[in-house]
């Protein structure tokens, strides 16, 4: 092999080697106020909150990122929860799906497992937190 041959190979390989930039999942997000979902981001993995306007909380659990492709589950564990009531006591979690560009995330998801609750949403970034 010539010398241009390798180094054009070496430069190939250096780019194979990037992983894809992830979506900035910075601040927090909301369709209408009524919910607010932050983010804590570690790599390709996430946790974090869904706060509701009555001031209840969710946990964010099992995040994934790859890209501008995201995942995630709503847990809802609190025996005080009308849902989790609903649900003969037993903690469930919501699945959600979607794509992130720039201050946009779609999402779609439902109940783990079922299609109770199907849903699909945008989310914007807040831009006054």
């Amino acid at each position: 092999m010539n010398r241009l041959t390798l180094v054009g190979l070496a430069v190939v390989a250096s780019f194979a080697a990037v992983p894809a930039l992830a979506a900035d999942l910075s601040g927090k997000w909301t369709a209408d106020g009524k919910y607010v979902f932050t983010f804590d981001r570690a790599g390709d993995k996430f946790t974090g909150a869904v706060t509701g306007d009555d001031g209840k909380a969710y946990r964010i659990v099992d995040g994934a990122i790859d890209g501008d492709a995201i995942s995630f589950f709503v847990l809802h564990e609190s025996d005080r929860d009308a849902e989790v009531k609903e649900n003969g006591g037993k903690a469930f979690r919501n699945t959600a799906k979607g794509t992130v560009s720039g201050d946009e995330m779609s999402l779609s998801g439902s109940r783990e497992g079922t299609d109770i609750h199907a849903y699909s949403v945008t989310l914007h970034r807040m831009k006054n937190q």
